[in-house]
């Protein structure tokens, strides 16, 4: 049900932006809640050549997503004077782009499962190809919706589609014996959910039809970004490639745990942000000062999480593993708690990304993105002759290079000092200092002498953790959270209470 109409004084851009990012970060909770329960139960029921053989189809799809879809959302988000042209152009390349590219890789799915020295990954990739043309349909719904902050809306449909589409109908298969068609079911259920969900949500005009004017604006700014996707997907599934192709489909479907459980910090947090983040500041792109604000500020929310968020991963990794996959995948506990160590790099960056990206700066941006997708790969071939933690660790590499090469980028573009970017840090690390150190004591105590199951292991620290905690919280905040912790915190408690009043207004594209 949609919000109530306006009673108050219109939100301003900043607490649009920070409204935006609770509503999807509460679809991303969901998501994440979905997905580590799926995990849970699938890794129970499937093996990890099941995980890893969807897993290398999925490579493959999501590569050719960037390319057919790519070259229309973002330009559609970023444009400052989008017409009826514009959407009638993006969709024709949409729609043709997907039915296009799904038929080419039905072609060559032999040829692709011979190059990954996976034979049997053949259906596999001809059934989640079907993905690429219910995509494209919804694809401009999907950028409509953000550019006009419905962020509502997008953490809705994002909820539903995963917690029916993904979970229910994942579980549902592999329960019946399904073995990795639960997977493959999963991911396409979910893509035709959200793309239904999508269009009955911002229905639009689908005329097809291909304007030459139009279509010239919205390749300018998409070739440079798809370049830097097509190097940001090479950086970001490399390490995957490099694991299916040396190391095997069961190896790939190890360390893709290790990795999700690292990167779900960066779906939670980086990801909903870069969804906030690149229309909010596409909107006052001009505005550097405030941009550059912005900027400082999310670097310092992102290190308050991250920081300790990776601080109780190190400790907690082994129980972590154990209760969410089972006894039978203790082999992801070290690529855990290595690729653990990168939780801030991974998720930062996506802010820079986005800020850059908004700016307008996505020939610099792009080169940053594939001398990282170069360290991924080139890295991981030479680390994978130790196995995944050699992976791993080239993979950690990386991503700190990486996260130093955006951070560059954006400070220079919004005129921020280094110091002043690093000091945004500070509370983080305390943070992170405050957090580990009763953590590891209770998590030894619980370990050595009560001798307690991983799951009370877990229980026992992050509640005595959170207990020794709180009243360093609530008695001196100004240390533990800085300045930009607590403005961040006071903007929570401000959205919490338009809420509970339900005078929140419905928020539209600022003018």
């Amino acid at each position: 049900m949609d919000a109530p109409p306006p009673t108050g004084p219109r939100p301003s851009r900043t607490e649009q932006a920070f409204g935006g990012w609770l509503w999807l970060s509460s679809g991303a909770v969901v998501q994440g809640l979905v997905t580590v329960g799926s995990l849970a139960v699938l890794a129970r029921l499937l093996s990890p050549a099941d995980f890893g053989s969807v897993s290398a189809g999925m490579l493959v799809v999501n590569f050719v997503s960037i390319i057919s879809q790519g070259l229309v959302g973002p330009a559609l988000v970023q444009h400052p004077k989008l017409r009826a042209e514009h959407i009638h152009t993006g969709f024709a390349i949409s729609l043709f782009g997907g039915v296009a590219f799904f038929a080419a890789l039905w072609v060559i799915a032999p040829v692709v499962a011979l190059a990954l020295r996976a034979p049997g990954l053949v259906s596999v990739l001809r059934a989640l190809a079907w993905m690429l043309p219910i995509q494209g349909v919804g694809a401009i719904a999907d950028a409509l919706l953000r550019r006009d902050l419905q962020y509502g809306a997008v953490a809705r449909i994002r909820m539903v589609s995963y917690a029916l589409g993904y979970g229910a109908v994942g579980i549902t298969v592999a329960a019946l014996g399904g073995g990795l068609w639960a997977l493959v079911g999963a991911n396409l259920s979910q893509a035709a959910l959200n793309t239904a969900l999508l269009l009955q949500r911002n229905p639009h005009s689908m005329l097809v039809r291909v304007s030459r004017p139009e279509l010239d604006e919205l390749v300018s700014f998409s070739g440079g970004f798809c370049l830097g996707k097509i190097g940001n997907y090479a950086a970001t599934e490399g390490d995957y490639l490099v694991t299916v192709k040396w190391l095997g489909l069961s190896a790939l479907g190890l360390y893709e745990r290790a990795y999700q459980l690292m990167a779900m910090p960066a779906i939670l947090v980086g990801q909903v942000l870069d969804d906030v983040l690149f229309p909010a500041m596409a909107q006052m792109q001009t505005e550097r000062k405030r941009v550059g604000t912005a900027y400082r500020r999310c670097v310092a929310a992102v290190a308050l999480f991250a920081l300790p968020l990776s601080a109780l991963v190190l400790i907690l990794a082994p129980d972590i593993v154990y209760v969410l996959l089972g006894p039978k995948w203790g082999d992801v506990v070290l690529p855990f708690r290595i690729l653990a160590v990168g939780t801030l790099f991974r998720t930062s960056y996506k802010i820079s990304d986005s800020l850059t990206r908004a700016l307008g700066a996505v020939y610099r941006r792009a080169w940053r993105q594939w001398a990282y997708a170069a360290l991924v790969i080139g890295g991981g071939v030479i680390g994978q002759r130790w196995g995944l933690p050699g992976v791993a660790v080239a993979v950690l590499f990386a991503l700190t290079v990486n996260f130093l090469l955006t951070a560059h980028l954006s400070t220079r573009l919004v005129s921020l000092s280094w110091a002043d970017y690093f000091r945004a840090h500070t509370p983080g690390l305390r943070a992170a200092a405050v957090v580990a150190v009763p953590a590891v004591v209770i998590a030894a105590v619980a370990r050595t002498v009560f001798q307690l199951p991983s799951a009370a292991v877990l229980a026992m620290t992050l509640l005595g953790t959170g207990l020794a905690v709180a009243p360093l919280l609530m008695t001196g905040p100004a240390w533990l959270l800085g300045h930009d912790g607590q403005w961040l915190l006071q903007q929570a408690a401000s959205f919490v209470r338009r809420r509970v009043r339900g005078a929140t207004p419905q928020v539209r594209g600022a003018t």
